[in-house]
Order: C-alpha cells, then sequence, then structure tokens
C-alpha cells in the first residue's frame, strides 16, 4: 500500500503524540523488526507499557513528555520504516472515524481512506482475538 505524504511541519508530528496500542504479538514483532531494520534492542520495560481498555489488556508506546518515546528531536520516527500498524495507519483512528485535526486528512482520497479504514478493522478484528499478556512486562 502507498503511504501517505505526511508533512510534518504543519503539524509539529501531531499523530505522534497519540498513543499507539499494541497486542503482546505486536511488541515481539516490533522489538524483532527494529532489531533486524535498525540493530537496535528494545528494552519492553522502557518502551512499552500495559494498560486495561475495553477489549481487555493491551501495550502502548510509552510517552516522554507527551510524545512518542521513538520521536527524535526533528519529530521524526527514529523506526519508521517497521513503525506498529495503527501508526501507518493514521489518520484512521477508528473503524467509521479520522482524526480531523491531521492537516492532510482532507488531501486524502475517499477510496485510500476506505482501504485504510478496512484494514484498521481487520487489525483490530485480529487484536482483539490475540493473547494479550506478556511474561516480561
Amino acid at each position: 500500500m502507498k503511504a501517505l505524504n505526511c508533512n510534518i511541519k504543519l503539524c509539529n508530528s501531531r499523530c505522534c503524540r497519540n498513543c499507539a496500542v499494541l497486542t503482546g504479538d505486536e511488541v515481539l514483532k516490533l522489538i524483532e523488526d527494529v532489531r533486524k531494520e535498525y540493530a537496535l534492542e528494545l528494552d519492553p520495560k522502557k518502551y512499552f507499557r500495559k494498560a486495561k481498555g475495553k477489549h481487555g489488556v493491551y501495550f502502548a508506546l510509552k510517552m516522554i513528555k507527551g510524545q512518542c518515546i521513538f520521536l527524535n528531536k526533528e519529530k521524526r520516527c527514529r523506526i519508521y520504516r517497521c513503525r506498529p500498524a495503527l501508526c501507518e495507519l493514521y489518520p484512521v483512528i477508528d473503524v467509521d472515524a479520522v482524526d480531523e485535526h491531521c492537516p492532510e486528512v482532507k488531501e486524502i482520497p475517499d477510496e485510500f481512506l476506505a482501504v485504510l479504514k478496512k484494514r484498521y478493522a481487520a487489525e483490530i478484528d485480529e487484536n482483539i482475538k490475540k493473547e494479550q499478556e506478556l511474561w516480561f512486562i
């Protein structure tokens, strides 16, 4: 799928101030992908937190000063090539909703948004089915 051409200068990486939610499997995959792609070892306790939501226990990327732990000083994602699915699907924030505060959202073709929403729904369905407990958190 073609990526969005995001201009972070318009919003100062506003999307990366939202909390990316992950399943235990996604945490493990992200740790492995980051190790392979960036030769960076992620300590799960440093980068992830466990929380409860309406669908049970989930994991989220930790935030530092109100922004994602993976943002660098230039407001760029340090793990962009293997970022979590919900980060990749932004500005879709729910099955039938987009973040209207995203300055790029009005430029995204409806067909592309429909594909993102469908993928979002599939991700959520899959995540609800997965085991959400990890031994290291």
